[in-house]
């Protein structure tokens, strides 16, 4: 389950990654919002089809929930 201030990883579609940390957690943990090293704020969905967390932009980027704060 997600938490405020864990530490994530935004893969990007093309193989680029960026550090982020866990600002908000909705819907039980199925929707996020992070934001990344450079400033801007990103939200993120738990897709039901592949257990993961994707953006709503077709092909956008995905997000990867670190170990530990």
């Amino acid at each position: 389950m997600p938490r405020v201030g864990d530490r994530a990883r935004i893969a990007h579609f093309g193989g680029g990654f960026e550090q982020a940390e866990i600002t908000a957690v909705a819907e039980e943990g199925r929707r996020v919002q992070v934001r990344a090293d450079g400033g801007e704020l990103h939200e993120f969905q738990l897709s039901p089809a592949t257990a993961r967390f994707v953006s709503g932009a077709a092909g956008g980027p995905r997000l990867e929930l670190l170990e530990g704060r």
